[in-house]
């Protein structure tokens, strides 16, 4: 009998690093940051050239249903497994777990973020392949991008290049370690270390082994699984015990502390779309090194600069020198190109003038 795969797309991202195009209405996932399509369909897409669309779901607050919908062509709604609330990737991951258990057990599953680009379709359908056949064995297998420069916005992942296990087309490494996001002098020392890999926040692992291992190194959270379990067929009991369960990542609830971790080397091209630096970096640019993502946008006398609108109105730029102009029905947003990791900084000031706002009202 054929082995049974199971994709799960976790499609409940804020996206906020792309204000304010992206919103917590309206993230990324759902927008054509990259290509033609909105990246959760890209992300639909890939996972179709590995599994049959009939075992491929979506995990995502109750508030993107409409938004998933439209985004992805032919995507059955019966596919869609809802967070009441959103409670970050350990809670997200044993909600879905449960559901796909209840469907097969002993299936394997390959879970990937929403909002990544990789355009190199085949290159990880081959490696995606091998991992999930390799997830027979009791392990939990990530995969690591090999860093190009000390990028302090990424976690990294610390592995044993001495101890791997040979498949058809991957490596599989131990994982000594899982590090958070560094200051620019450790992520320094990780790239001259050469055994420090990006995290890319895919995984693959057997269905019936997630609550093994929450068992066995995450008890809380094993206990909220059972707790769960117990009020699957109760929908108000269900989302109640779901939304009172600890917000937390999946990397520090169970993959930190989890001795059976193997990482493979991604060998295609990866982005995680983090900023609107990286709009910049994949796409083609003028002979002064400027990007304007539509033709009636103009630069005079600019370099190193990007332009991108979702009016029809022209938007002109003169004299500006590595500087972001980023207009929407929003907000407009100008920048240094350094600096546009900030956007984090004006949304939490935007929040603080509403929240005084309504309450001078009230």
């Amino acid at each position: 009998m054929q082995k049974k795969y199971f994709g799960l797309i976790l499609g409940g991202g804020q996206g906020t690093r792309f204000w304010p195009w992206s919103t917590e209405e309206v993230p990324k996932q759902f927008l054509n940051i990259v290509g033609d399509e909105p990246l959760i369909a890209q992300t639909y897409n890939r996972l179709k050239t590995i599994i049959p669309p009939e075992n491929i779901y979506v995990v995502a607050d109750i508030k993107y249903v409409w938004w998933i919908m439209d985004s992805i062509r032919g995507f059955q709604q019966s596919h869609l497994i809802t967070e009441p609330v959103p409670r970050n990737t350990a809670p997200c991951l044993i909600l879905a777990n449960i559901y796909l258990s209840r469907i097969d057990e002993e299936a394997n599953v390959l879970v990937v973020p929403a909002d990544h680009y990789i355009p190199d379709t085949d290159v990880f359908a081959t490696q995606m392949r091998d991992a999930l056949d390799f997830a027979d064995n009791k392990c939990v297998i990530t995969c690591g991008i090999r860093p190009n420069m000390p990028h302090t916005g990424y976690g990294y992942i610390k592995f044993n290049e001495k101890s791997s296990t040979h498949s058809s087309r991957n490596e599989f490494y131990d994982v000594l370690e899982f590090r958070e996001k560094p200051e620019l002098p450790v992520a320094e020392h990780y790239l001259k270390e050469g055994n420090y890999y990006w995290n890319s926040g895919m995984f693959v692992y057997k269905v019936k082994h997630l609550k093994e291992f929450l068992g066995d190194y995450a008890p809380y959270y094993y206990i909220q699984y059972t707790e769960l379990e117990k009020v699957f067929h109760h929908k108000l009991s269900f989302y109640e015990t779901f939304a009172n369960m600890k917000a937390e990542s999946i990397d520090y609830a169970l993959m930190e502390k989890l001795p059976e971790v193997k990482m493979f080397k991604a060998q295609f091209d990866w982005n995680d779309l983090g900023s609107w630096s990286t709009v910049y970096e994949l796409h083609t640019k003028d002979e002064q090194n400027n990007l304007r993502l539509k033709e009636n946008n103009i630069f005079i006398d600019s370099r190193n600069s990007m332009i991108f609108s979702t009016s029809d109105k022209p938007v002109a730029a003169v004299g500006l020198n590595n500087i972001a102009v980023i207009n929407t029905d929003n907000c407009v947003l100008v920048a240094d190109m350094n600096d546009l990791q900030r956007v984090k900084e004006v949304i939490k000031k935007l929040s603080k003038k509403i929240a005084e706002a309504v309450e001078m009202i009230f």
